[in-house]
Order: C-alpha cells, then structure tokens, then sequence
C-alpha cells in the first residue's frame, strides 16, 4: 500500500512533464522557422525570405552558398529579398554574417518545409507561403530567374 503512495505522485508527475512538452510541440507550429532550440527564427516583415536548407558536409552547398550572397545583394533584390540559412548536419549555425545567418535546424522545420536532399531552397512570403522550391544547387542566372519568378508570383498574391 505504501508503494501505491509513492508510485502515484511520481506517475503524475512524468505525466505533467509529457504534457508540458507536447504542448510545446503544439506550440512551435506557430513559427515559421525555429532554431535546434525551438526559438523562432527571426524572419522580416517585409521583404520575401530564401531559405537555404544545407549541409556542412555538402560541397553543392558550400559552393553555392557564394553564388547566393552575391545575386542577393544585386541591387535589384537587395531591399526585396532575405537570405537565411538553416543547417541540417549540425548543431552549430554562424550568425555572424548579416547576408547569410545560418541557423541550426530543428526537426519542426521539416513538417512545413520537407528536404529530399541538400541543398534546397524555399523563397516564401513573411507569412510562410511558399513562392517557389528550389532543389539542388543554382548558378547565378538561374538563381537570377528564380527571384523574379517569386517577385511575380508575390504580385499576383497580392493582387488576389
């Protein structure tokens, strides 16, 4: 009978632990974006978001990751456009450089945006709509027409 007394608290307890972290699941759906930690990552409100989903261990992906900060920058979609990068080999993004934060993953990010292989890329809206998928590695002028295939669509969103 003593043993029932004990058992019951601690069985509550791991209980309300199970729930806490669900509800914290439940809770990260309301992001974009979150980091290894479930931190939201910080996304603008006004300009679209390329998201570059990489691998460290991907040399596609390293050597694009040049060609990306470059045509962002270019001045017809630097105002228009923000480069994030999210990590999925590792537990150690780079956020030291403002063009191109790589942030590490986080296993709520593959629900909204699935990766079949490194690197992929998403160009979505503020809000998460996704304007454009990208898989594999891109070249400057492709990398080029993709942009201002987003743009278009954004203004046709808009204009619904």
């Amino acid at each position: 009978m003593r043993y029932i007394f004990i058992f019951i608290p601690i069985f509550i307890i791991l209980l309300s632990c199970q729930e806490k972290e669900k509800t914290s699941d439940k809770e990260l759906h309301r992001y974009i974006l979150v980091d290894k930690n479930g931190n939201p990552v910080p996304l603008p409100k006004d300009k679209l978001i390329v998201v570059n989903f990489l691998a460290y261990s991907c040399s596609s992906c390293m050597k694009e990751i040049p060609v990306l900060k470059k045509v962002i920058q270019e001045p017809q979609f630097k105002d228009k456009f923000q480069l994030i990068g999210i990590v999925i080999d590792s537990d150690k993004g780079d956020l030291s450089d403002p063009v191109f934060p790589i942030y590490p993953s986080h296993k709520q990010n593959f629900v909204r945006f699935p990766v079949p292989g490194t690197p992929t890329t998403y160009i979505i809206t503020p809000e998460g709509k996704k304007l454009v998928v990208i898989y594999g590695a891109v070249t400057e002028k492709n990398f080029r027409e993709f942009l201002k295939q987003a743009l278009e669509k954004m203004k046709n969103y808009s204009n619904n």
